[in-house]
């Protein structure tokens, strides 16, 4: 679940998400679409974390091991700790698009308020959430 080749392909369903959404108008057409698109992102993070501690072992061995309800804990909220750093990221992202690009009059805005946002970042920790336990639960069964 956390291959390269797996954290590749879920990447590209997401970008040919967007780019058919951005394409036909279904950001705009359909207003829950953004929904399904935060939650898949911050999904897709999540795999992200999980496979560059795969690569580069960032956290201790023996925290992912054993069946501690501390341990389990603690990634998960390393991982959403990830999840929530590029959740933010790409909020800045969307707001300085609306700042260059948008109040130029080349695109359609991304941005629809505060609210927006927060249920942006909300849906990315969840999908973040989701898969960090999902993740947590697999391993835990091949160990």
């Amino acid at each position: 679940m956390t291959s390269d080749k797996f954290i590749f392909i879920f990447l590209f369903l997401i970008l040919f998400l967007h780019v058919a959404a951005m394409i036909n108008f279904w950001y705009w057409t359909y207003a829950w679409f953004d929904i399904p698109m935060h939650f898949l992102g911050g999904f897709w993070v999540a795999l992200l974390f999980f496979n560059l501690n795969s690569k580069f072992n960032f956290l201790p061995n023996n925290s992912l091991s054993g069946n501690s309800i501390i341990n389990n804990l603690t990634i998960i909220v390393l991982s959403l700790g990830f999840v929530a750093l590029v959740a933010v990221c790409w909020e800045f992202f969307e707001f300085l698009y609306d700042v260059f690009i948008s109040s130029k009059g080349y695109a359609g805005v991304a941005q629809l308020g505060v609210a927006d946002t927060i249920g942006d970042l909300f849906l990315g920790l969840l999908g973040g959430l989701t898969a960090s336990i999902i993740i947590r639960i697999r391993q835990e069964i091949n160990s």
